[in-house]
């Protein structure tokens, strides 16, 4: 999953978002799904000054609630409004940073599994469900198996 936005008053675009609130439904609390417990993302922010981490989070702990398992980040600041503008040492600088984590990402990319925190979450939103779950998700979590024994990272 790649997810890409400027930074627009110290956080995602209105467009990123809405893109986000749409998904609201596959929220680990929700119906999450399956597939997103062995995902890897990458979450890219520029903006001509600063801002970056706050919009990469604004992303990240969405993905985080979506069970996404390994989230890589890559902020930049480019100091211009326009890709024409930037230099051409920030950008050798940007090429040898996107270099370097590509090669992060494919190097764990076959080997994704949730960590501590995403399997602490689900178990929290298991229990809540047990207990106090609506309905449509309970039974959504029911007939995974997932109130049982299963778990959506184990086959």
């Amino acid at each position: 999953i790649i997810l890409a936005s400027p930074v627009y008053v110290y956080h995602v675009t209105g467009q990123m978002k809405v893109l986000l609130d749409h998904f609201g439904f596959q929220f680990m609390v929700h119906r999450p799904n399956k597939s997103m417990f062995s995902k890897t993302a990458l979450l890219v922010s520029t903006a001509a000054g600063g801002g970056m981490r706050t919009a990469i989070n604004d992303m990240a702990q969405i993905l985080g609630f979506w069970g996404v398992s390994k989230i890589y980040t890559f902020g930049c600041a480019v100091s211009a409004t326009k890709w024409e503008d930037v230099t051409e040492k920030r950008k050798f600088k940007i090429e040898q940073r996107v270099k370097s984590i590509s090669r992060k990402i494919v190097s764990t990319l076959n080997n994704v599994t949730p960590g501590i925190k995403t399997k602490a979450m689900f178990s929290l939103f298991r229990m809540m469900q047990k207990k106090f779950g609506m309905p449509y998700d309970k039974n959504y979590w029911q007939e995974l198996g997932w109130l049982d024994d299963k778990r959506p990272w184990k086959d």
